[in-house]
């Protein structure tokens, strides 16, 4: 059989039509195509609003994350401590107050109106309108920095700055400024604009210390903050940007010029009109400068650090009284300026450090640098510098007290310690020459000779005993004082020798009492021991009158008053000393750059021995002609050949490079580069 043949189609449907219509076809071609499916369109007003849905879902689970880390901000409107430090002097004046966390609380509507729009208008103008964060204010701002390619200005909000201040730290990180952003939008929820307008005003630090409005007028202007004028409240709106720079203490002319940039912003807010801004611009506020000396902020951070150690925190405002005499700060400000002023330039020194104390410690004067304003890193306590010769006293001391007298012959010759070459100031050496003359010439040979005799550990524990606080390399070395000290430490250890042997300690609180004479503290003087025989502290009294008559300190003499005292040098000229001392004060003068980079051949018998000098010649005017401390046992001495005193003709010049002291470590570079001023 064959394939059957398929039939033809017809095209027509098979079965009977109905009545009402045809049924389903059977069609010979197969089943007839899908109807096909109609889909709704979306129209783009629903994909908009389904993103700013999802947007505001995500949003707010941002918001509600950081909002549940965020700190408590109901109690902020409490007033906080106020931790209101007066430092006082000898004489009951005040030297500094400081620690003005928020002085008074002043409210908003006790504030004259172009006070508190001076700092709208510099700082913020739509405060009035925006909800925390101002959107215009952000884009301005980054169209502007991204014109000059750099960060000119910013865009954050009082409320902003407010919740800075407040909670976070000051780190530019995404997650601060996130966090700032919501911590503001959360304050504006729950305060008003003039409870946040105030808490702001209370808060901003204004530079000089002072914390809040209130305290900034007193500081400044010597009248409350109510009492302000448009200009000088325009100098305080204007102090914030910088509080260092601006604020009329540090530079009264920087502090003017800013206030016209806030008056021209008060104008073109409305706030103002043109004739009473030129008004303002007009007018100089006179600057309140009772509170001690220009660089008297020094010894004001030295006490403030202390306090801890010796009170609790208070919420009561407190008096410190201290040893400091404003009359010595004066003349020691004087004669560090003065110094640097004449030779600075010419001799490569921009930096310089006094120290001033009685010989039982007390610590009259005190000078950091050569201006707070512009550093206030302190020199005479923190920086750690080699004091070269400075340091041979403890290594004389020591020999003393292994048998040698003044008299001893010593050989001022080139010696060789192992790899170590210790040579004299410009390779000059005298042969046989007593101990006296020995130290008055500042020979670096016998020193380094001496404390091989001993040995370093020997004179490093001398020094200590004294009062010598930093580490100590017990290397030969030492002899020429090549581990740092500070000026403090070396004042105090000189103390010893001035008060006829008792060890000291540096102090300056004598009495802290609360406003209403609640004592909290008060000193009690205590015996720390001798740190030498009478007999060693005559001798080296004479040791160091000796050098200020005939060696190298002679330029630190003072007309009809006896002086003691030691040149310091060390090499390359990156370090200059001289620290001597009368019946009635003790004095430390260092002089160097805070980069270690060499003066120009600065020894200390020169610029440091003239600034002690113009500042001890001023000190001691009207006290009564007094011995030093060792003078009357040192009559009971044997006698001294003075003879031998005479320079002889140098010998014949050492191989060896002069060598005064090692160079400063890496260590040492790094870190007065990072904290000097």
């Amino acid at each position: 059989m064959g394939k059957p043949t398929p039939k033809k189609s017809s095209g027509k449907p098979r079965g009977k039509a109905s009545g009402r219509g045809r049924a389903p076809a059977d069609y010979d071609d197969g089943p007839p195509p899908p109807k096909p499916v109609t889909r709704r369109k979306r129209s783009w007003p629903y994909v908009v609003t389904m993103f700013a849905i999802w947007g505001l879902i995500f949003g707010a689970v941002i918001f509600s994350h950081f909002i549940s880390g965020l700190p408590d901000v109901n109690n902020i409107m409490t007033p906080a401590a106020s931790e209101d430090v007066t430092i006082l002097d000898d004489h009951g004046r005040v030297i500094a107050r400081r620690g003005l966390t928020q002085g008074e609380t002043v409210a908003v509507a006790d504030l004259p109106d172009y006070v508190t729009n001076a700092f709208i208008a510099v700082e913020d103008r739509r405060f009035r309108s925006h909800f925390g964060i101002d959107p215009f204010g952000l884009s301005r701002a980054a169209i502007r920095n991204m014109a000059t390619g750099h960060v000119v200005q910013g865009g954050s909000t009082l409320t902003q700055q407010l919740a800075k201040n407040l909670f976070l730290t000051p780190g530019r990180t995404y997650e601060r400024k996130l966090r700032e952003a919501a911590l503001a939008v959360y304050l504006e929820t729950r305060y008003s604009k003039d409870q946040i307008l105030g808490l702001y005003l209370n808060k901003v630090y204004f530079g000089a210390g002072v914390y809040g409005l209130e305290a900034a007028a007193e500081k400044f202007f010597g009248k409350h903050a109510s009492e302000l004028g448009l200009t000088e409240a325009a100098i305080l709106a204007g102090s914030v940007k910088a509080p260092a720079r601006y604020n009329p203490l540090a530079d009264p002319d920087a502090a003017h010029a800013r206030a016209q940039v806030v008056l021209k912003a008060m104008e073109e807010a409305g706030y103002i009109d043109l004739d009473t801004r030129l008004a303002a611009a007009q007018t100089r506020p006179r600057i309140s400068r009772v509170s001690g000396t220009p660089g008297s902020g020094y010894f004001a951070d030295w006490v403030i650090a202390q306090l801890r150690e010796l009170v609790p925190a208070s919420a009561e405002p407190i008096m410190v009284e201290t040893s400091f005499n404003l009359q010595t700060q004066g003349l020691a400000e004087a004669a560090v300026m003065q110094g640097l002023g004449l030779d600075g330039e010419k001799l490569n020194v921009s930096q310089a450090a006094l120290v001033a104390m009685t010989p039982d410690g007390a610590v009259r004067a005190l000078v950091g640098g050569r201006s707070y304003a512009q550093s206030a890193f302190n020199r005479a306590t923190d920086a750690v510098r080699q004091p070269g010769s400075a340091f041979k006293p403890f290594v004389y001391l020591a020999a003393l007290e292994h048998g040698h007298t003044l008299n001893d012959t010593v050989q001022d010759e080139p010696v060789t310690f192992g790899k170590w070459t210790p040579g004299n100031y410009e390779n000059r050496y005298e042969g046989a020459i007593p101990l006296l003359r020995a130290f008055a010439t500042s020979s670096n040979s016998v020193a380094a000779q001496l404390t091989q005799e001993v040995g370093p550990r020997t004179v490093a524990a001398t020094a200590r005993r004294l009062g010598i606080t930093a580490p100590l390399d017990a290397v030969d070395s030492l002899a020429l004082g090549t581990s740092g000290v500070s000026p403090l430490e070396m004042t105090g250890a000189y103390a010893a020798f001035a008060n006829g042997g008792e060890a000291v300690t540096p102090f300056a609180v004598m009495k802290i009492r609360t406003v209403a004479g609640k004592v909290l503290y008060e000193r009690k003087p205590k015996a720390q021991g001798a740190a030498m025989s009478p007999e060693n502290n005559a001798a080296m009294t004479r040791l160091m009158a000796e050098t200020v008559l005939t060696g190298t300190g002679k330029a630190a003499r003072l007309p009809n008053r006896d002086v003691a005292g030691k040149t310091g040098t060390t090499q390359d000229y990156r370090d200059a000393w001289f620290i001597g001392f009368t019946a009635d004060l003790v004095c430390a003068v260092w002089t160097g750059n805070d980069d270690f980079t060499p003066m120009k051949k600065a020894p200390g018998g020169a610029l440091p021995a003239r600034i002690f000098r113009d500042f001890m010649g001023g000190a001691e005017q009207g006290l009564p002609e007094r011995p030093l401390a060792g003078a009357a046992m040192a009559a009971n001495l044997p006698p001294t050949d003075t003879a031998a005193l005479t320079p002889q003709p140098p010998a014949a010049m050492a191989v060896s490079a002069p060598v005064e002291q090692a160079k400063p470590g890496t260590i040492d570079l790094i870190l007065n580069s990072l904290f000097g001023g």
